[in-house]
């Protein structure tokens, strides 16, 4: 390292990791000047005379220590960082405990990253981002943009998103030198357009005001309600998961709260942090938290972290003006544990998800992996249908099609979206199911799923219809509702065309009345492969009709979605030279092995077909 800089900086520097790359993105960020020397060895040092220039020193530092690039050196640049990059606001301290500073410090900055401040129509309050494309926050806050009164699943309010802020960043620092805090520059992350992932409201006591009994977790159980509010972003942010704290301790536990409650003039003040304890968890399993923290309005929906910053769930409320039981001072909370096992099946994307191969089994059992080839119809629909406030047209797939043209491929492609996106899954064959009565069969689909069907009470009717309409579908529609509460239930039908063994017309009937219950049964998604029978009339926007893979859908599958033009017509040519007399047969039986030869011809030609893509998408649009 160059002996030319100032002793300073060469000690700060040989502090640093370096990991130029990183270090570039650093700068980028942060807007501070990013120069490439010649001699790398210049290149920490320069980096830490632009901060220090931009006055971004403190800043920088703070960017250095979250992505772990501070090794041990001359000096110990984390020193001093904990107390310098926020605002620190604390009313009450009851119980610290030592606490390995280094640690927690970089696990503050962690935090403090994933906190956002959310103004949703004439309230305001804090959220926490818990996966790229999830912040979690308190229902209340959002309750009047919400239509909870329809018999599915919660659904925004129109023209909700636009009365809706998500904003990242919004703190104070104190830049190097100064003695003033600046503030930074917030960033709003905007919402997907259908932004409501979850909803769990509180209890009707939790929202009676005066007569509100802050220790009473009354019509609580194990499922909830939450107050809890899952908001999906348009787009992914940076994330670097903080663990949810697990077990909580039987004793009191200290916390931190990080919020952006109001100024009480009717601003919002920047990020702030209250240190408190967990008193008293409320049930056996706890449903509730009792904590000192001081917090006020706007704190709704902060996250709660223990000592090592491990989410112990989110801020609801506190007494106010409220009576609360015996004169208690506490604020209360929602615990993270009970509902953050369903994060993995709210998480997916804006846009149509890629799923260019599936994993499957052959006719041994041994694992294979298949190209997907077309079928980009079939994948949208699935997309779709994934969204909470999917409508009951949208949980329904009946897929229909020419023999050969891939409908028992179907399941292939529901299983591995499901399988990424989470949800429960059962795929079952009913030309398997030809001596099947309509119990018998219910307790096949029930079982797939490890639930149990509640038949309700005989009505005194004999027929079979009438028997199907009013017991057996309503009880399987309930059993496959409850198994989709924690995350979704995909039901996979297929054989529906088989000419060698049919399903009975008991298990048609079945299936004709679990359509009709779909609009009672959020959550649930029916996959019907073959189906044979017409829908009925709102539901006809459900069928997929397959149409034959052509040399458009093999050429599509060496390249990315939504490739430039440019590239998709320098490699149909190639498959249909590949394909050459055998293109006209893609309309015919059995097309997929046709297109799969021509796929693995042009394959072959590896070094060339890369040489063409990257020509390509180097050019001209």
């Amino acid at each position: 390292m160059p002996e030319s800089w100032a002793p300073e900086i060469l000690s700060m520097a040989r502090s640093v990791r370096r990991d130029i790359p990183r270090i570039r993105v650093i700068l980028g960020q942060l807007g501070i000047r990013n120069v490439d020397y010649e001699d790398p060895d210049d290149y920490v040092p320069s980096a830490i005379t632009n901060a220090l220039g931009r006055g971004k020193i403190v800043a920088f530092q703070a960017a250095l220590a979250k992505a772990d690039l501070i090794v041990d050196g001359p000096v110990d640049i984390s020193r001093g960082l904990f107390e310098r990059l926020v605002e620190l606001h604390s009313f009450v301290a009851p119980a610290y405990l030592p606490v390995d500073a280094r640690l927690a410090a970089r696990r503050f900055l962690l935090a403090s990253d994933l906190v956002c401040r959310i103004d949703a129509g004439s309230r305001h309050g804090t959220g926490l981002l818990v996966a790229p494309t999830l912040v979690a926050t308190a229902a209340h806050l959002v309750s009047d943009l919400v239509d909870a009164t329809g018999p599915g699943l919660p659904v925004p309010l129109a023209g909700s998103t636009s009365r809706i802020r998500v904003v990242f960043g919004d703190m104070t620092d104190l830049l190097d030198g100064e003695s003033t805090p600046t503030s930074l520059t917030p960033t709003t992350a905007p919402l997907a357009s259908s932004w409501l992932a979850e909803y769990s409201p509180p209890t009707a006591e939790e929202t009676e005001g005066d007569g509100f009994v802050l220790d009473s977790v009354a019509d609580i159980g194990e499922e909830g309600p939450w107050d809890l509010a899952i908001l999906r972003l348009a787009e992914a942010l940076p994330f670097r998961p903080m663990p949810p704290c697990g077990i909580l301790p039987g004793k009191p536990f200290q916390i931190h709260v990080l919020h952006h409650p109001g100024d009480g003039r009717g601003g919002v003040h920047p990020l702030l942090w209250s240190v408190g304890t967990v008193d008293k968890p409320l049930g056996d399993p706890p449903v509730r938290l009792l904590h000192s923290a001081n917090t006020s309005g706007g704190s709704s929906g902060a996250p709660v972290f223990d000592a090592e910053f491990r989410v112990v769930g989110l801020h609801q409320a506190g007494p106010g003006q409220r009576a609360a039981s015996g004169g208690s001072t506490l604020n209360r909370a929602v615990p993270m544990s009970p509902w953050s096992a369903k994060l993995a099946s709210l998480e997916f994307p804006e846009t149509v998800p890629s799923v260019p191969t599936v994993e499957k089994l052959d006719k041994q059992g041994n694992p294979v992996t298949r190209t997907v080839i077309g079928r980009l119809g079939t994948v949208e629909r699935i997309w779709r249908s994934l969204f909470p406030d999917a409508t009951a047209p949208e949980r329904l797939i009946a897929v229909v099609g020419e023999p050969g043209r891939g409908l028992r491929f179907t399941h292939d492609l529901v299983h591995t979206v499901v399988t990424r996106y989470g949800g429960a899954y059962a795929a079952i064959d009913v030309a398997n199911c030809q001596r099947d009565d309509a119990t018998s069969f219910a307790d096949k689909v029930a079982g797939a799923f490890a639930a149990a069907t509640d038949p309700r009470p005989a009505t005194g009717l004999t027929t079979r219809q009438r028997e199907v309409r009013s017991r057996t579908a309503p009880a399987l529609s309930t059993a496959l509702a409850e198994v989709a509460r924690t995350g979704g239930a995909w039901l996979v039908l297929e054989g529906f065309d088989s000419t060698a063994a049919r399903p009975s017309a008991a298990v048609v009937d079945l299936v004709r009345q679990l359509i009709l219950e779909l609009p009672e049964s959020p959550g649930v998604r029916l996959v019907l492969a073959g189906w044979q029978e017409t829908l009925p009339r709102e539901f006809a926007p459900s069928v997929d009709f397959l149409e034959p893979p052509s040399a458009v859908d093999i050429a599509r599958t060496f390249v990315p979605p939504d490739p430039p033009p440019k590239v998709l017509a320098t490699l149909v040519p190639r498959v249909r030279k590949a394909l050459g007399p055998d293109e006209p047969s893609l309309n015919g039986w059995c097309p997929y092995p046709i297109a799969e030869r021509a796929r693995s011809e042009v394959a072959v030609d590896v070094g060339d077909l890369i040489g063409v893509l990257l020509e390509e998408l180097g050019g001209a649009p």
